[in-house]
């Protein structure tokens, strides 16, 4: 992976993929749990931002690495990569339980025939779902989804804060107030 990409790190550019994108999927995640009516027409891209947010961690991780070979080594940089060693693993579960949160969710809509367009679409790929999703009881499961979904949720984005704030005091610890005296 290049270090640079026109000048810019590659790492700065991909991290913001994940520090907009996965905040982005946490609070959509939390919408979707705490406003029921929101779920049909926005399930899918929350999940689908989750999605590309959860993919974007380790090319920020790989990006990262290359860029730490080039800067020099501190205590603050240790912390930044000790924290996003951290924020992968919530990340993951975070995306799993979203999916199956979605999954819980549009069965329970099938089942009452409360589909947007699209999801009709994707459940007429699967012919047997319509007869799964009448057949079992999901309230146990939606319950336990969303009860985890939430505590992830909660857990991300204050992982991915940690890590951002990590990143920015590594990057910019001296350089301001130097700046400062230079301006006077």
């Amino acid at each position: 992976m290049p270090v640079t990409i026109d000048g810019s790190p590659t790492h700065v550019l991909i991290v913001h993929l994940v520090v907009v994108l996965l905040p982005a999927a946490v609070l959509g995640a939390l919408l979707l749990v705490a406003v029921p009516a929101t779920r049909r027409a926005f399930s899918l891209l929350t999940l689908l931002v989750g999605f590309v947010a959860c993919v974007a961690i380790p090319f920020a991780f790989l990006s990262g690495s290359s860029l730490r070979g080039r800067v020099p080594n501190s205590p603050l940089v240790d912390r930044h990569v000790s924290l996003a060693h951290q924020l992968l693993p919530i990340a993951a579960v975070f995306g799993l339980v979203l999916a199956a949160f979605v999954a819980v969710d549009l069965l329970r809509r099938l089942r009452s025939d409360r589909l947007n367009d699209v999801e009709r679409r994707l459940t007429a790929l699967a012919p047997n779902i319509e007869h799964y999703a009448r057949t079992r009881r999901l309230s146990g499961a939606y319950r336990v989804t969303a009860t985890l979904l939430v505590l992830l949720a909660l857990a991300t984005g204050v992982q991915v804060y940690r890590v951002g704030a990590a990143g920015a005091k590594a990057s910019w610890s001296g350089r301001l107030s130097a700046s400062q005296h230079a301006a006077k």
